[in-house]
């Protein structure tokens, strides 16, 4: 197939107002003789050398995909939806799989099983964000609920991920979703777990609660991580977690990382390993907990122990792990423990300031000698027995207080706010 002649030409607009503005266009003919045209940006804010540019890479980008310059190619959404969960299976874990079909089902639903690829715009797209988001779709769950903030992002990022799929297969011209971005999430409160908490909890907790809450509140694991993590990946010797994938198990994001084992938790460890059953790879056995109960079980722990529930319990307590972690190490050695891939992700959603920085910065001295103009009473109450005599020869408190920078200067032009020459 002959590479297509793209052209470079100006389109001008005349919008609500009188207003008129310019545009630099695309234009070419596809296969099917029918004009086809992309539009790059306002004359006013593109060069002419920046707008050339763009048009070769469109024609080479046409010439080396001929596949993108065929419509007629594009399939329908339910028969490109069905392919493109197919092979995703392969690819990602369960749990992800079932948000992505979550989110076909509201595109099938917005856009129709017949509504053909190529006919998706970018306005389109905006307007399934917008009815995702006002709950129109809600009637697609068993669960009629508006989505909140954060899930209206992670179905449009599904939905980007499929259409992109279709770009690459060279299926579509462009990705419709490509310009939607997330919002930007709001901070939420959650609930710091302090040690003396945390005492209350594991002092209630059965064997296989301790060693899962003392994995997420010491060593920061994800539930998962703590579920799975095998016996010979605990370092004895150098009191490291190393936390990597099995056969029938995958680490988020597929990044194995090693995190420290403090002494605590190598205590609880060690009396675990010695009264695990043998040949047992893991190290919360499988039949000790019933992860489908947690969220009763966490609740009925809270009771025993007489300390308030809180929501997500392992989440939470890794995230207080982390806060802690912050305030001993710098912020990349805490962004390589967590496992995150952005230290923004860290700062953002998983350290708070708790009541103990609070007071160590109300009672820790910020200076090794107070200003002159302050009181001394910390010295003068602490001051020994012995050395009173000597305290009451300096001057009291009121006294110092009422010094002036530059008394005793005898030169005339010299003086705390008199300054001659200022003059």
């Amino acid at each position: 197939m002959d590479t297509p002649n793209v052209s470079l030409r100006q389109q001008t607009d005349r919008k609500a107002g009188g207003r008129v503005y310019t545009y630099c266009v695309l234009r070419w003919r596809g296969p099917d003789g029918h004009r086809r045209g992309e539009r790059l940006g306002l004359v006013t804010k593109l060069s002419k050398r920046r707008a050339e540019k763009l048009r070769k890479e469109k024609e080479l980008e046409l010439g080396m995909n001929p596949g993108r310059n065929i419509p007629a190619r594009a399939p329908l959404l339910q028969a490109f939806v069905d392919d493109y969960l197919k092979s995703r299976k392969s690819e990602v874990k369960p749990g992800t799989l079932e948000l992505h079909e979550q989110t076909t089902r509201y595109l099938l639903d917005f856009f129709g099983a017949t509504r053909r690829l190529d006919a998706i715009s970018r306005h389109d797209a905006r307007a399934f964000k917008t009815a995702l988001a006002a709950g129109e779709l809600a009637h697609v769950n068993k669960k009629k609920r508006t989505l909140t903030t954060v899930t209206v992002d992670l179905h449009i990022r599904n939905a980007r991920t499929l259409f992109g799929h279709a770009v690459a297969d060279d299926v579509l011209l462009f990705n419709p979703f490509d310009r939607l971005a997330d919002t930007q999430p709001a901070a939420r409160e959650w609930h710091y777990v302090s040690a003396s908490e945390f005492a209350k909890l594991f002092d209630a907790a059965t064997r296989p609660w301790q060693l899962l809450s003392g994995l997420t509140r010491w060593a920061a694991l994800r539930r998962g991580e703590a579920l799975n993590l095998r016996w010979h990946n605990v370092d004895w010797d150098h009191n490291r977690l190393t936390i990597v994938g099995s056969e029938d198990w995958d680490v988020k994001d597929k990044e194995a990382r090693v995190v420290p084992m403090c002494p605590e938790l190598h205590a609880l460890l060690l009396e675990a390993f010695e009264q695990a059953a043998e040949r047992e790879p893991l190290v919360v056995p499988p039949s000790s907990v019933v992860v489908q109960n947690m969220s009763r079980d966490f609740g009925t722990l809270c009771r025993r122990a007489e300390v308030p529930r809180y929501n997500k319990p392992f989440h939470t307590l890794r995230k207080s792990c982390l806060t802690d972690w912050a305030a001993r190490f710098p912020m990349h050695v805490v962004r390589a423990w967590a496992g995150h891939s952005d230290i923004s992700t860290t700062a953002t959603f998983y350290l708070q300031v708790s009541d103990a920085d609070y007071g160590r910065a109300a009672t820790e001295q910020m200076a090794a000698e107070l200003p002159r103009k302050l009181p001394r009473i910390a010295k003068i109450d602490l001051a020994p027995a012995e050395t009173k005599s000597a305290a009451d020869s300096q001057p009291a408190a009121s006294e110092e207080l009422t010094e002036t920078a530059g008394d005793g200067i005898r030169t005339h032009d010299v003086q705390l706010g008199k300054l001659a020459f200022y003059h």
